[in-house]
């Protein structure tokens, strides 16, 4: 009888073995979702974009669109949420151009013509070197950093290694693990190669932080977005939950985006009165 505990035992435990390596080895497949095929601007009648791809330190091409904007604006440095591609994105944000926003949005390693391989180590790279295109290349001195649902790891990252003037994050996650534990999926959290902890991060930001987040969203609980601005150290600091929103509603209903154009808007088009203020004085 013992040893026949002793069998389901050990059966059980080489099951939990091979169901977590099943995981580990999947678990790209299951976390990104990258559309392969690329879109021009011109395909999606975002004419207002310009191709602009980056090289990366171990030589892959990142596809990047840009739009040239007021020069007394930021630069708004966008990185998109999971699934879809550059021109699944840009024809939402619009509105930031219209309103004299400049626009910069690089692609992710894997995703339409851009390559190597995503992982949380290359995500934060190429989100430096667009800070650093964008600063020594475009020469913006003002960059503002807003990332939605899985672009929010790259955006709080790149906030604070790159010293933005702004961070905006919509429907964010605390962290890729607590999202992963937030899902019927047992032991998930133990084998993923990627945690993407974007709570690291957004404790070190001090910047202007605008946090949005809407209440109706199953895929990233709105907890997430609260507990990151709970987080924050920064002095200024808002966030705001959307009622009967949900994760891609808040992102692709252009209506939401009115949120974070008001925001920007009380930030920097104060800031640019007092510069023209400031000129005049001093002609």
């Amino acid at each position: 009888m013992l040893k026949k505990i002793w069998r389901w035992i050990a059966m059980a435990a080489m099951s939990v073995v091979v169901y977590l390596a099943c995981l580990y080895a999947v678990q790209d497949n299951l976390i990104f979702y990258p559309d392969k095929f690329y879109a021009a601007p011109s395909e999606v009648g975002m004419s207002e974009f310009a191709e602009q791809p980056l090289v990366t330190a171990d030589g892959h091409m990142i596809m990047s669109w840009y739009a040239q904007g007021d020069a007394d604006k930021p630069v708004i440095l966008f990185f998109h949420g999971n699934a879809g591609q550059l021109a699944t994105f840009a024809p939402h944000l619009k509105a930031y151009i219209k309103a004299g926003y400049s626009l910069f949005m690089p692609e992710y390693r894997g995703f339409a013509s851009s390559g190597g391989k995503l992982s949380e180590e290359t995500m934060y790279a190429d989100a430096v070197l667009a800070c650093q295109h964008l600063k020594n290349k475009l020469r913006h001195d003002k960059i503002v950093v807003f990332g939605y649902s899985m672009g929010t790891a790259p955006a709080s990252a790149a906030a604070t290694m790159c010293s933005a003037d702004a961070l905006i994050l919509a429907a964010p996650f605390y962290s890729l693990e607590r999202v992963v534990g937030d899902k019927p999926v047992p032991w998930a959290r133990l084998v993923l190669k990627n945690r993407l902890p974007s709570n690291h991060f957004v404790a070190k930001y001090q910047g202007p932080l605008l946090v949005v987040h809407g209440r109706a969203d199953k895929l990233i609980l709105p907890y997430h977005g609260q507990q990151l601005f709970e987080l924050s150290p920064a002095a200024d600091k808002e966030f705001r939950l959307l009622d009967g929103v949900d994760h891609n509603r808040l992102f692709f209903n252009d209506i939401h985006h009115q949120v974070m154009l008001d925001w920007l808007n009380r930030h920097f088009a104060a800031q640019g009165k007092k510069a023209q203020q400031k000129t005049a004085v001093s002609l």
